[in-house]
């Protein structure tokens, strides 16, 4: 009975189907795409297609080389090192590996420097960081969204903020993570 209730209690997903053609100007693939990051895949449905058309192949190539790096700390993210060398010299991604936004503990880093992570309940609690329940989440709130902007970081690595956050990732919740990486030096 616990389970049922639990299943229960799981919450909505979000699946964003998108009918599109790729030459054409106004398609809305390509912002989609971009504008999700806490997606790492997107399959191609196409019917009856022997070759691909070279505005698919563009987009594909276009994603460049990616890293797969297992049991990162979350605080490594955060270390003035990391935020100047990666964070504000390109455009830097970052997405857990293997896991589901709406079941699982999830981090991305955008490119625009703001490292957002989805946390279920007890996580949250334990972090202690302050954050907003994910809209997504149904009646009864079981993720939270929590918002870090590093670029607002970097320059106060003394502040009460960056020592509360850097606490809470090295010795409050420690969290480790697998995540695919992707860097772009501008």
């Amino acid at each position: 009975m616990a389970t049922l209730r639990r299943l229960r209690e799981v919450p909505r997903h979000l699946l964003v189907c998108e009918k599109s053609n790729f030459g054409h100007d106004k398609s809305r693939h390509r912002h989609l795409v971009e504008t999700h990051y806490h997606n790492y895949r997107v399959s191609f449905l196409i019917p009856e297609c022997g070759i691909l058309s070279k505005e698919l192949k563009n987009l594909v190539m276009e994603t460049g080389p990616y890293y797969f790096v297992k049991n990162l700390p979350l605080h490594e993210l955060i270390t003035h090192e990391f935020i100047h060398s990666f964070v504000k010299k390109g455009s830097f991604y970052a997405l857990t590996y293997n896991t589901n936004i709406d079941e699982d503990n999830t981090v991305a880093l955008l490119p625009n420097g703001k490292l957002i992570l989805s946390l279920d309940k007890d996580t949250y609690e334990e972090t202690g960081l302050q954050g907003r329940p994910s809209k997504y989440s149904g009646r009864k709130v079981m993720k939270f969204i929590v918002s870090i902007d590093l670029m607002d970081l970097s320059f106060n690595l003394n502040s009460k903020k960056y020592e509360r956050i850097s606490w809470s990732f090295k010795e409050k919740k420690p969290l480790k993570f697998d995540f695919l990486l992707a860097w772009h030096h501008t």
